[in-house]
């Protein structure tokens, strides 16, 4: 199973928090970063919750300063049985 989700990050103020987000969330194998909106401060993240929680994420990102205000879950796959659900 896999999940998507939009966060928002009010300190993300610029192209290097940007960067500096990047950074820290591709310490992560198991999540992608599929869009970012940097006027909006959102990030949309692909991450298997098998090997990652949101737990981490929020506290990877939190300790550099860069906490998580918002999370919108949107989709949740079943691998190989083809299947979404919202």
């Amino acid at each position: 199973m896999t999940k998507e989700t939009i966060v928002t990050i009010p300190r993300m103020n610029c192209n290097g928090c940007l960067k500096n987000v990047t950074k820290i969330l591709q310490t992560f194998p198991s999540l992608a970063i599929i869009a970012t909106d940097l006027p909006a401060k959102t990030l949309h993240l692909h991450y298997d919750p098998e090997q990652l929680s949101m737990e981490q994420i929020k506290t990877a990102l939190g300790q550099a300063e860069y906490p998580i205000e918002k999370e919108l879950p949107l989709v949740e796959t079943q691998e190989g049985a083809g299947t979404t659900q919202s």
